[in-house]
Order: structure tokens, then C-alpha cells, then sequence
């Protein structure tokens, strides 16, 4: 239990926006932006060495921008963990730990995080926490479900969708697949599907990712409406049909999540395949597509009747796990945990 000078952190380590819940009660999403001004005069307009999240998009023009976990790994450079450590050290002072005499923290990360990712992540912590642990995020959302028993977890997010074999212990690397087919790719995928349909489209990344997000969905939920946006073509505004486009784009991380899924259930114990087909959680951003869990379930039928749930908050939830977990494992733990983490 959480004592009067006790704080307990969840973080959810994601590639486009990240998340933070505590024990005390904050609840903090920050875009994993972060920037540094381009010179001086930047510098001395904006009165800060380092911006995050929002305000670092809303001043990019002045800016460098970062992304240090774009591709869902931290490049091996001492620039890369220093914004990864900037980063982070933000994040958890937005709950306050210096009001604390002890905090401790269980950070999510991409499933396939390396050793090197992993500890920057760890160093980058220690300098605002007493004690930090990091888990896949697959798992994390596991354990804020109550479903860490014989489950798989398809965490769809910006970057990467981290894929786990989850049966009552922190997954270990044979049980987890990583693919880059998620958020970031729906978006390109939408950019060029557009721009091959409409000679001449003028779409920025930010634009795609507006419509997924507003707009996403697959053949097994097609809408009522067509979907019409607007856009210039070679500076003409226009408001054009993107349905069929949008469609293609969300359906073209569908084949690899099914062959990854099929992967871990295949080489499980047999005598729990059943429960692992009939456990399946989809979470992340990308769970917001319209009847992508049918569909998934559609594409798994070859290997048996399938159930694929869909997540009720997939922006808080792998936070809400990891905050659990810094509360209920015992203190005499810690110590090994957080090594075997590293």
C-alpha cells in the first residue's frame, strides 16, 4: 500500500504520445516531441533550452525537432539518450516526486526494446525515482486487464505494434514479435494512396494522421458516408473522396499482425492453445479502427475460432498498468526486478 510519502508511477513509454498516472492522481499525455532551439534568437524568443510535447510542435518553425523514439528504439548515441533522459525527466516531474520521499516508477517500453534502449530508458529514470522497472507495454496492458494468464497482446502504436505471449510472468524475447506495420505506416500508406488517386494532392504527414484518427476503418465496418476531406491539389482547395484510400491504408498492417500472431500461438504449449486463441487483447492507438478486430479475428480463422478484444481506453491503459504494478509487487522485490529488467 501507498504510504503518505510514498509515489507510485505508471508510464507508458510510447512513439508518438506518452502517457503518466500515479498514485496521487495525475494523469499527463505528452506528445514524445521533444526540441531545441535553432540559435540564439530562438533561444532568447522562447526563454527555454528544451521544449516538449505540444509547445515543442507549436514552436517547430524556431526548432529542432526530436522524436527519440520514432522507430520504437533509442539510436545508440550520447545525443539520442540525452533527449530520451530530457524527456523523461520531464515527464515524471509533471507528478511532483520531489513533494516524495520514495518514488517508484514501472515504465512501459516497446516490446523489442534492446538492452541499450532499455537502459537509457533506466539511467535516464534513476536521476528522479528511488527505484524504476521497465516492462513491454503488451504486458502492462495485460496486467492492467487482469489478463496476464494465457492472453496475446497486439499493441498497435505509432511507431511499432509489439506483439506478446503473456502466461502469468513478464514476458522474455521468444515471446514477443515487433513490426513497424502500425500508426506511422497507416500514414504513409494513406499520403501515397492519395496522392496515386487525386496527381498532385498536397498532404503533410500531420494531415494523414487527422483522418486515420477521425475517419479509420476496414472492410468488415465499412461506413455509411463516403469520407470527404479537404486538401489542395497544386494549391486548389478541393474536398475529395478518400474512402477507398483510407481503407487501403488501414487494412496494409493487417496481414503482418495475423502472421506474427499465428507465429507466437504456433510455437506455444500446445495444451493452451485454445485459451491463447480465445485471449487475444488489441490495444494502442490503432485499436481505434473500425472492425479490425473482426477482421483479425476473420484472417485467424484458418488456426481455429479466435476472440479478439478490444480495449475500452487505449491511450491510459498501459499506464494504468504499470502504476498497479509499482503498488503491488513487494518492496523486497525491487532490487532484483529492476536488475532483470535491465
Amino acid at each position: 500500500m501507498a504510504g503518505d510519502n510514498d509515489l507510485y508511477i505508471g508510464i507508458d513509454l510510447g512513439t508518438f504520445r506518452s502517457v503518466l498516472t500515479s498514485s496521487a492522481g495525475h494523469e499527463e499525455e505528452v506528445l514524445t516531441v521533444v526540441g531545441t532551439p535553432k540559435d540564439p534568437i530562438a533561444r532568447n524568443m522562447l526563454g527555454k533550452d528544451v521544449l516538449f510535447g505540444e509547445e515543442a510542435l507549436k514552436n517547430r518553425l524556431a526548432l529542432n525537432l526530436y522524436r527519440p523514439l520514432e522507430h520504437g528504439v533509442i539510436k545508440d548515441t550520447a545525443e539520442d539518450k540525452k533527449f530520451i533522459a530530457h524527456f523523461i525527466n520531464h515527464l515524471i516531474s509533471l507528478a511532483d516526486p520531489e513533494e516524495y520521499d520514495n518514488v517508484v516508477a514501472v515504465i512501459g517500453a516497446p516490446a523489442e526494446a534492446s538492452f541499450t534502449d532499455q537502459t537509457a530508458i533506466f539511467d535516464a529514470a534513476s536521476g528522479s525515482v528511488n527505484a524504476a522497472m521497465i516492462i513491454s507495454e503488451p504486458f502492462a496492458v495485460a496486467y492492467a486487464l487482469d489478463m496476464i494468464g494465457h492472453t496475446i497482446v497486439i499493441d498497435i502504436g505509432a511507431g511499432t505494434c509489439d506483439i506478446a505471449r503473456v502466461y502469468g510472468t513478464i514476458p522474455g524475447p521468444d515471446d514477443q514479435m515487433h513490426t513497424s506495420f502500425a500508426g506511422d505506416h497507416i500514414d504513409k500508406a494513406l499520403i501515397e494512396a492519395v496522392q496515386k488517386k487525386y496527381s498532385g494532392a498536397q498532404i503533410t504527414k500531420d494531415m494523414a494522421r487527422r483522418w486515420k484518427q477521425q475517419f479509420s476503418f476496414v472492410r468488415t465496418a465499412m461506413p455509411d458516408q463516403p469520407v470527404v476531406v479537404d486538401f489542395s491539389i497544386e494549391g486548389k482547395a478541393m474536398a475529395l473522396d478518400i474512402t477507398d484510400c483510407i481503407q487501403t491504408a488501414c487494412e496494409s498492417i493487417v496481414d503482418p499482425i495475423v502472421a506474427n500472431v499465428k507465429k507466437l500461438v504456433a510455437s506455444s504449449n500446445p495444451e493452451f492453445h485454445n485459451e491463447f486463441r480465445s485471449n487475444m487483447i488489441l490495444a494502442g492507438g490503432g485499436s481505434g479502427i473500425t472492425g479490425l478486430n473482426i477482421m483479425i479475428e476473420d484472417k485467424l480463422a484458418d488456426i481455429g475460432d479466435c476472440t479478439v478484444h478490444v480495449v475500452d481506453d487505449p491511450v491510459m491503459l498501459g499506464a494504468l498498468g504499470g502504476l498497479r504494478l509499482s503498488m503491488e509487487v513487494p518492496t523486497d522485490m525491487w532490487s532484483s526486478l529492476t536488475l532483470a529488467s535491465r
